[in-house]
């Protein structure tokens, strides 16, 4: 409770300060989970859940609504994440959490300080760094067919002198991993089965590297992810030359390398000036499939960002910040499309964008007031502008936060691309408007309850629709809801539960929605509640159990024309867990079981894209050891 961050705010400030809807989940938290991958950690935030896309990729809804094509942002350590071809945020078995210290998440819009693509939700990961120490984790599942799940992390840190006041330090993490995603037996929405298991595996890898000397640093970060699949886009391959259903598994991948040089130094008494110049190249959405059906693309981006912060009274604080980027693409094959007329009868596609931001904090005697606003003019989509305004009151015990924000998508190359070469371009940006309602109460030192009631609507929402197989601007949704979250932590138990809920205000958007339900969306669940607790049973051992429960939801599971049929309503999920942990030592290690109900977990695509159910893993047994060198 005491933690600052800065995810929100222009200076660190504790969660019940930060001027928007915030969840922080620290290390702590994160070696108690028994969580393996982001995804895992991020389906226990209120709000998030996780659902299937095309070609086995897997990725979050927020407050009912898909985030996986450039609405939710994932920033590790200060670089983006989200591939540059469709801003879209694969996740799955990837972003292993041994590596991770800490995770602040915007549960709510961020395009103010974080651009287009942060029209949801924005998650911000920081490597384990700053330790000089050598360390070693590895994970392993393990059902009654044998080995599912596999990963392996090494951590390195230190100085670059041996003298002991020398400030130059590195950090060094590698990461490596592979397990199916599934070993269920899959039904397409004609009827077609395919076994899953040895033909979905996915291969995580990533490496990082990063040199600092006080507040300067460059680091280098490699993320590559591999996965098997054999359903494509549902299909299994039949749509498509020489139009036979798929045999063998097919490889996706996603590449990403980065540099990034950073420095933040003071000007004057009461103004620092922070910069970063980053590079990055992407080998996004690459594929090598049966029968010649080969994707391959190339993304590169250079961005400069300049800020520069003013703390020059104790009532208040500015941002500033100005960015350009550049960045293109080249398509070199593709048996979805002619690669050599995709982007305006060319393969290749260059854009710019530039713009800035600002956010002003002001200390009242009855409230802290945060506003700003963003301003981007961008090549593709031209000029946006969105403000924000947050109304923090802090008491004793209670505090209370109102949260406007606006917020915009910036559609990227193939989006844009796949519109207009389908006659329906996209003309008009999408719009994000949100407005926030906060109350927490802290009941002792050990505990606190919050409370949190929502409206959002998106304007001119940009999907994939059925009809034309293309992303296009499908029309207006607007949702609301509550979330409701208690957090206890003693030296004897450490308790989180939360209650979310969303129902739909209006609906104009068919290819999410369903006919006879208005409260209802594709493969969203309207109620989740989650609960996680840790109880210490004898000196360093402790038993973890987590239980998320969702609602019955809709999903496509019928349909001769491979398009979704009448959706059809499925069973609630209890997905239960539990761990023992223990420490001696240099060790830590922990023996659990994962889905002890063995219930049937389903990732539901949350739209008609032909894409029925993915079963995941059924009830296995998990294991982990951490050393200390």
């Amino acid at each position: 409770m005491q933690i600052k961050i800065d995810v929100a705010s222009n200076i660190p400030k504790t969660v019940n300060k930060q001027p928007s809807t915030v969840t922080l989940i620290t290390r702590d938290m994160i070696e108690r989970s028994n969580a393996v991958y982001l995804m895992d950690l991020l389906q226990n935030v209120p709000g998030f859940w996780a659902g299937a896309d095309t070609i086995g990729t897997f990725s979050l809804s927020f407050r009912g609504i898909w985030g996986m094509e450039a609405k939710i942002l994932l920033i590790v350590d200060g670089i983006e994440q989200n591939e540059l071809s469709f801003g879209s945020l694969p996740l799955g078995n990837r972003f292993p959490v041994s590596t991770i210290e800490q995770i602040e998440i915007i549960r709510g819009p961020g395009s103010v300080k974080y651009g287009g693509q942060a029209a949801l939700a924005v998650i911000k990961v920081s490597s384990i760094s700053q330790k000089t120490e050598t360390a070693l984790s590895s994970h392993a599942e393990v059902i009654k067919q044998g080995l599912v799940e596999n990963s392996i992390s090494l951590y390195h840190g230190g100085t670059l002198s041996d003298e002991t006041s020398s400030s130059a330090k590195y950090d060094m993490t590698l990461s490596a991993g592979y397990g199916d995603y599934s070993v269920a037996r899959w039904q397409g929405l004609d009827g077609y089965e395919q076994d899953l298991k040895n033909y979905s595996n996915s291969q995580p890898l990533h490496a990082w590297l990063k040199l600092q000397e006080g507040q300067q640093y460059i680091q280098v970060q490699y993320d590559r992810f591999e996965q098997e699949d054999r359903l494509l886009f549902g299909d299994a391959g039949l749509f498509y030359s020489p139009n036979e259903r798929y045999q063998e598994a097919n490889t996706l991948s996603f590449e990403h390398l980065a540099l990034q040089a950073y420095s933040r130094s003071p000007i004057s008494s009461v103004w620092d000036s922070e910069s970063k110049l980053t590079l990055v190249n992407q080998k996004p959405w690459n594929s090598d499939n049966q029968y010649g059906q080969t994707v391959s693309r190339d993304a590169t981006r250079y961005r400069l960002d300049q800020t520069f912060y003013w703390h020059g009274k104790r009532d208040q604080d500015i941002a500033f910040g100005l960015f350009y980027y550049q960045e293109y693409e080249k398509v070199t094959r593709s048996f979805l499309f002619d690669s050599t007329t995709r982007f305006d009868n060319d393969n290749s596609i260059e854009q710019i964008n530039v713009g800035g931001y600002f956010q002003h904090s002001l200390y009242l005697p009855f409230a802290n007031v945060t506003y700003g606003a963003r301003y981007e003019d961008h090549d593709a989509i031209g000029k946006e502008w969105v403000p924000r305004l947050a109304i923090n009151s802090n008491w004793d015990s209670t505090y209370l936060k109102f949260v406007y924000n606006q917020a915009f998508k910036t559609p990227q190359f193939d989006t844009l691309a796949s519109a207009k070469n389908s006659g329906s371009a996209i003309t008009k940006t999408e719009k994000t408007l949100s407005t926030e309602l906060e109350l927490g109460y802290r009941i002792s030192s050990a505990g606190r309850l919050s409370y949190n009631v929502f409206w959002l609507e998106i304007q001119d929402f940009i999907g994939f629709n059925p009809s034309s197989a293309s992303n296009v601007t499908l029309g207006d949704i607007s949702n609301f809801g509550h979330e409701l979250m208690f957090h206890w932590k003693t030296d004897v138990i450490t308790m989180n539960a939360s209650y979310s809920l969303f129902l739909v205000d209006q609906n104009s958007i068919e290819a999410i929605g369903i006919a006879n339900e208005k409260n209802a969306l594709l493969g969203i669940p309207n109620h989740m509640l989650k609960f996680d607790a840790s109880l210490p049973i004898q000196t360093n051992a402790s038993i973890y159990s987590k239980l998320n429960i969702i609602s019955s939801r809709y999903a496509c599971t019928t349909d001769i024309n491979l398009i979704c049929g009448e959706p059809e309503k499925l069973s609630e999920e209890y997905d239960w867990e539990i761990s023992y942990q223990k420490r001696y030592d240099k060790w830590r290690y922990g023996m659990g079981i994962k889905n002890i109900l063995d219930e049937k977990i389903l990732y539901v695509q949350p739209y008609r894209g032909s894409q029925s159910p993915i079963q995941g893993l059924p009830r296995r047994l998990s294991l982990d050891v951490h050393y200390r060198f």
